[in-house]
């Protein structure tokens, strides 16, 4: 379904996002990596083209690629800043970590689930959940219901709601606005499953996501968005 016009239309307002310093960094890393242009393609040359960033960056010293290698990398994971610089690393190892990043099993996986394009609008509403757009993703729910119950095309599946917990998404969308319980409540009234699990961690509900994440807690918005979540029957395991 195209995107409203409207949401196009409305001013670009400020809002309160809370962005760690290493999501920052990876934010910067890959900014001309996140176009529409690139979104475009077929998500292996997406992540095709950011496994090379990443590689670059590496081979560069750039402290920006540390964070997703210890965080994503099968066997560098929780691995020093020191020791993954001095590392060997190839193409391999950047495409296996960003496999990982986007929630598949390898990059193997990646050929095999990747040929497709990202889900254009909904990736629209992820960003405008993430910039703390409340008006503008009220929006383009009401212009497209179905993109609450839609999920990722990336390996972890994620629904809108899965992106409230910050927590196994891609590194550069694990951002909080600071109205997060607000967006929270707005998707679960466009009919949000609270209980609804994605690939994440073996599978995981959003509630698990968000308990389990520093930024959210960082932010100081844990609270709040648990007791929204818990009100709409979310279940703790």
């Amino acid at each position: 379904m195209a995107t409203p016009a409207s949401v196009n239309r409305m001013p670009q307002a400020k809002h309160a996002i809370y962005i760690s310093p290493q999501v920052r960094e990876v934010e910067r890393l890959h900014h001309d990596l996140l176009t529409e242009e690139v979104r475009g393609l077929p998500i292996e040359d997406q992540l095709d083209r950011q496994a090379q960033r990443i590689l670059d960056a590496h081979q560069a010293g750039d402290p920006a690629v540390v964070t997703l290698i210890t965080c994503w990398h099968p066997t560098l994971v929780c691995h020093s800043a020191v020791e993954i610089m001095n590392a060997p690393f190839t193409l391999n190892d950047a495409r296996q970590t960003v496999a990982r990043e986007h929630g598949f099993t390898d990059w193997a996986d990646v050929e095999t689930r990747g040929k497709i394009a990202s889900d254009r609008d909904f990736e629209l509403a992820v960003d405008t959940l993430l910039r703390g757009h409340l008006t503008r993703l009220e929006i383009l729910l009401a212009g497209d219901p179905s993109l609450v119950c839609r999920r990722s095309h990336f390996g972890h599946r994620a629904m809108l709601l899965h992106y409230v917990g910050s927590n196994g998404v891609e590194t550069y969308r694990q951002r909080v606005p600071i109205n997060l319980a607000e967006i929270t409540q707005l998707l679960i009234l466009a009919g949000a499953d609270v209980n609804a699990r994605a690939e994440m961690y073996g599978g995981s509900t959003v509630l698990e996501l968000l308990l389990t994440s520093d930024h959210p807690a960082q932010a100081g918005v844990t609270h709040k968005v648990v007791e929204v979540l818990e009100a709409a029957g979310a279940k703790r395991n």
